[in-house]
């Protein structure tokens, strides 16, 4: 269980992190360690909020 987590997780932060950098180089030109520092939130959060979500929607149906 706690490997599926990890591997949920991690595969959630690089999905995350891939779409800010592409967002990032679509949308700036300059000052791109701002738009970073607001990317830490939503890199962290969105991973752990749809992991934990979903490791407890196959643990209550199990």
């Amino acid at each position: 269980m706690l490997k599926k987590f990890f591997v949920l997780f991690a595969s959630c932060l690089a999905l995350v992190l891939v779409l800010g950098t592409v967002f990032i180089k679509a949308f700036s030109d300059h000052n791109v360690v701002e738009f970073w520092i607001l990317l830490m939130l939503p890199s962290f959060g969105v991973p752990i909020l749809t992991a934990v979500l979903i490791s407890k929607t196959e643990e209550v149906t199990i």
